[in-house]
């Protein structure tokens, strides 16, 4: 009997000593699992840099006025820039100028750049000038199957300059290897300033703006708009133009920086362009070819001495909730040019 009892006694406690190890194994699993997850969702977030991280990181690659990016089809971001008058450090200035047009890549999620040398003038332009002096300037760059569009325009000097048409240059989007540049339509004036992109199912939303008669910087400009089908962008043909869509009064810059939201369209734009002021504001509507409203306005500080003016927005960038990466060029200090960073809400 007494066998029996203490037989039973060890088989309780085994059975509570498993028991007591199954729970221990089931809490360990947990914490593992819970660790687990914690560690990859810690290792996949993306970095939100400040703009003053921002600002110091492309200084010390390039010094050049419109500023905007697009993804590659390879993840690296690219930005494109125009009159460009330092590259790591170094002048680009030659005895006929500098480059109009240049590239700088970003490894993701990093604030690593590395300015792209170009074929076509000073070490760094990507797009080789006219037979007759002219050259292209960069304005907007897109990615379309493969393929990577840079709209700009046709320049005739520097100081003063003319704008003598709208073009657009193509690259394939991998290499990077300038391929063609093509004349697009440049709205009812012919000079439409095209700056902003947007795409939807079927194509390209394109924002732009032209000069209208005015007092000194404030009313001066017309916002334009184009629709373009997807692979399009390098058939004049195939741009739909609508003319004078926002009016003057509504004091824009020459860059109309677009983005589609889930109820509608905004605008990020310099007020007044370069002399208007040291505001960015932002116009939204229910469609592109809507009623567009000013519904927000920030303040771009200017050093002292200088003018800021071609507003673009990043979206391929990491931002806080709720913010978008915004950029605008400054310009005037000893002839430098670079862009300023802030994150303004969506």
């Amino acid at each position: 009997m007494a066998k029996t009892k203490r037989k039973n006694k060890i088989n309780a406690f085994r059975l509570s000593s498993l028991l007591f190890l199954s729970i221990v194994a089931l809490i360990s699993a947990a914490v593992i699992s819970l660790t687990s997850t914690h560690t990859t969702t810690f290792a996949s977030t993306q970095p939100v840099f400040t703009t003053d991280q921002w600002n110091a990181a492309l200084e010390k690659v390039i010094h050049s006025d419109v500023t905007q990016s697009v993804t590659l089809p390879n993840g690296k971001d690219l930005w494109i820039f125009g009159d460009t008058i330092q590259v790591n450090g170094a002048t680009t200035s030659g005895a006929f100028g500098y480059p109009h047009d240049a590239f700088v890549t970003q490894a993701p999620n990093t604030l690593n750049f590395t300015a792209i040398p170009g074929n076509y003038g000073y070490g760094w332009q990507q797009v080789p000038n006219w037979s007759d002096g002219t050259y292209f300037w960069f304005a907007t760059p897109i990615v379309d199957n493969g393929i990577l569009y840079v709209l700009g325009q046709r320049i005739q000097g520097v100081n003063p300059f003319t704008v003598v048409g709208d073009y657009v240059a193509v690259f394939n989007a991998n290499t990077l290897a300038f391929q063609k540049i093509v004349q697009i339509p440049g709205g009812s004036t012919g000079l439409t300033t095209w700056g902003g992109v947007a795409k939807t199912s079927t194509g390209w939303w394109i924002t732009g703006s032209h000069n209208v008669s005015c007092s000194y910087a404030t009313d001066c400009k017309v916002g334009d708009f184009a629709f373009v089908p997807l692979g399009k962008l390098a058939n004049a043909n195939s741009w739909k133009i609508y003319n004078n869509v926002i009016p003057a009064s509504n004091n824009i810059g020459t860059t109309l920086a677009l983005l589609r939201t889930g109820s509608g369209w905004d605008i990020f734009t310099k007020v007044g362009d370069a002399y208007g002021g040291t505001q960015i504001e932002k116009l939204t509507a229910s469609s592109p070819t809507g009623t567009w409203t000013v519904k927000e306005t920030w303040d771009a500080p200017s050093p002292q001495g200088t003018v800021t003016y071609g507003v673009a927005v990043h979206p391929e960038q990491t931002s806080p909730s709720g913010q978008m990466l915004v950029s605008y060029d400054v310009n005037g200090i000893d002839a430098d040019t670079h862009p300023l960073f802030e994150y303004l809400s969506r």
